[in-house]
C-alpha cells in the first residue's frame, strides 16, 4: 500500500461532510496535507491562497458543478491534476472525463488503495509540470526581462505561470510600450517548447504576409520561383508569436481560424495540408472586442485567440516599478557605452511620479537620451525632457491648492498664472501648454483682470 507522499497537498472537493472528512482523514493517516472544501467555489479560492498539487473533486454537487470546476483548473493551473469521483460510472462519463481533461475518475464505492495508486500516478507524471510552474513563480523580479516587485506585475508573474504549460492560444493585450513581447517570451520560456519564432502582421504587406506564415511552392503566383517554408511550419514544435494580431488582413483570418481549429497548415499552391504542433501566442494594442463589433476581426477569430488572456498594465498602474526600472538601465548601462552616470535622487523621484503615457518603451528611451545627452556624471532635474519636469510643477500647483482649500476656478486661475510664468509671460507657447485655444486664454486672462480692477478673484460667488 501508498504510505502517501508527505510533500503533497490534496485539495479534497466534496459536498458531502462524510465522505470529505473521511477522505481528509484517511489521506493525512497515509501522509498527504489534504485541504478539504465543501465546495467548487470554495475550491478555487482555496488553489488560489495556497495552491496544490492535486485535485480530488466530486462531480455531482449544488451550485458550481464538479465539470465546471475541473474546465476551470485545466485553464488556469494546468500543471495541477484532476481527480474526478462520481457514482455514476461508465465507459461513455469516462471517455468525457478524459475529453474534458481529468487525469482520472473513481466511480463510488472506491477502495482506498485506488485512491492511492490514482493520486500516485497523477503525482509521478505531473511531476516535471509541477516543477516547471514553481520555477517561474521564483523567478520574481527579472522573468525574461520583464522587471518589477509591484502587485500587478506579481500578478502577471503568477497568470504566465498558469498559462505557460497550456497548449492553448494566448492573448495578451496591453497599451503600446508596455512590453507584451516581453511577456509573450516569457510565456515561451517557461512552457518547454522549441523555439520561438516572431512576426509583426502589420508591419508586412498583406499579398506577401499569407506567404510569409503558410509559405507557397513553386510556382503558385508570380515571382515564386522556388519553394518556400512558412513561419507556421519553421516554428513545428515551438511558439509562434504573432505580434499586431489587429493589423492582420480580414482575408487572412478565415485561414488562421481554419489552423487554429485543425492544427493543418497549407502553403499557397499546395492541396495537401500538412499537421503542425505550434502554440500560437497572439498579441495588440488594439481593443479587439470593439474590433469585433465595427467588422474588422472576425469574432470567432477572436474568441479563438482568447482560450487564455493575460493583460499587461500600463506603468502608471505599476508606479511602484519604476524605481528598480531605473535602478536595472542604470546597473546595465555601468557595461556599456553610454557609461555609468548616476541618476541624483531628485531626477528618480520626478521620473517615478511621472505618468509615462507611453509605458516602459517611453521610460527606457527616457533614459537611454540623458545618458548621452546629459554633460556630467550624475543626472539631475534639469536633464530630464521638459514634460517630465513640467508635470511635476502642475502637480506642485494642485497639492498647493489643495492645502490652500482654493475652488476648482480658483485652481484653474493659479494653474494657469503657473504656466505662464514657466512659459515667460509667452501666451501662444502658454495656451499650447495648457492645450486650449489662444482667444480662450485670452478671456480667461481679461476675466482675471476685470475681477481684480474689482477687488474680486474668479470663481467667487
Amino acid at each position: 500500500m501508498s504510505t502517501g507522499n508527505p510533500a503533497a497537498t490534496v485539495l479534497v472537493v466534496d459536498d458531502d461532510d462524510s465522505m470529505r472528512e473521511t477522505i481528509t482523514e484517511v489521506l493525512a493517516a497515509h501522509g498527504y496535507r489534504a485541504l478539504p472544501c465543501a465546495g467548487a467555489e470554495e475550491a478555487l479560492e482555496r488553489l488560489q491562497a495556497d495552491g496544490a498539487d492535486v485535485v480530488l473533486t466530486d462531480l455531482r454537487m449544488p451550485g458550481m458543478k464538479g465539470e465546471a470546476l475541473l474546465a476551470e483548473v485545466r485553464r488556469t493551473f494546468p500543471e495541477i491534476p484532476v481527480i474526478a469521483v462520481t457514482a455514476f460510472g461508465s465507459v461513455s462519463n469516462a471517455m468525457e472525463l478524459t475529453r474534458a481533461g481529468a487525469f482520472d475518475y473513481l466511480e463510488k464505492p472506491f477502495r482506498t488503495q485506488a485512491l492511492f495508486d490514482s493520486l500516485d500516478r497523477g503525482l509521478r507524471e505531473s511531476a516535471p509540470r509541477r516543477e516547471q510552474a514553481r520555477m517561474v513563480r521564483q523567478q520574481g523580479r527579472h522573468l525574461e526581462g520583464i522587471v518589477g516587485s509591484s502587485a500587478p506585475l506579481r500578478a502577471l508573474f503568477e497568470r504566465i505561470a498558469r498559462v505557460a504549460l497550456s497548449p492553448a492560444p494566448v492573448l495578451i493585450t496591453g497599451e503600446s510600450g508596455t512590453g507584451k513581447e516581453l511577456v509573450a517570451r516569457a510565456v515561451h520560456q517557461a512552457s518547454g517548447r522549441r523555439e520561438m519564432l516572431a512576426v509583426n502582421c502589420g508591419a508586412i504587406p498583406d499579398q506577401l504576409l499569407e506567404s510569409e506564415l503558410f509559405g507557397h511552392v513553386k510556382g503558385a503566383f508570380t515571382g515564386a520561383t522556388a519553394d518556400k517554408k512558412g513561419l507556421f511550419h519553421a516554428a513545428d514544435g515551438g511558439t509562434l508569436f504573432l505580434d499586431e494580431i489587429g493589423e492582420m488582413p480580414p482575408a487572412l483570418q478565415p485561414k488562421l481560424l481554419r489552423v487554429l481549429e485543425s492544427g493543418e497548415v497549407r502553403r499557397v499552391g499546395e492541396v495537401q495540408a500538412r499537421r503542425v504542433d505550434v502554440r500560437i501566442v497572439a498579441a495588440t494594442n488594439r481593443d479587439l472586442a470593439v474590433e469585433v463589433e465595427e467588422g474588422r476581426f472576425r469574432e470567432d477569430l477572436y474568441w479563438r485567440l482568447r482560450v487564455l488572456h493575460l493583460e499587461v498594465p500600463p506603468l502608471r498602474e505599476r508606479a511602484a516599478d519604476i524605481r528598480l526600472l531605473i535602478e536595472w538601465y542604470v546597473q546595465r548601462a555601468r557595461d556599456s557605452r553610454t557609461g555609468g552616470k548616476r541618476i541624483s535622487s531628485a531626477a528618480a523621484e520626478l521620473m517615478a511620479d511621472y505618468h509615462w503615457p507611453g509605458n516602459v518603451r517611453q521610460l527606457l528611451n527616457t533614459l537611454e537620451s540623458v545618458m548621452v545627452f546629459a554633460p556630467g556624471d550624475e543626472i539631475g532635474p534639469g536633464d530630464l525632457p521638459e514634460e517630465i519636469r513640467r508635470a511635476s510643477g502642475n502637480r506642485e500647483v494642485i497639492r498647493s491648492a489643495a492645502e490652500r482649500g482654493l475652488s476648482l476656478a480658483e485652481l484653474e486661475r493659479d494653474y494657469i498664472f503657473e504656466v505662464l510664468r514657466r512659459t515667460g509671460g509667452n501666451k501662444s507657447r502658454a495656451a499650447d501648454v495648457l492645450g486650449i485655444p489662444r482667444r480662450t486664454l485670452y478671456r480667461r486672462l481679461d476675466e482675471y483682470a476685470a475681477d481684480a480692477v474689482n477687488g474680486g478673484r474668479s470663481g467667487g460667488a
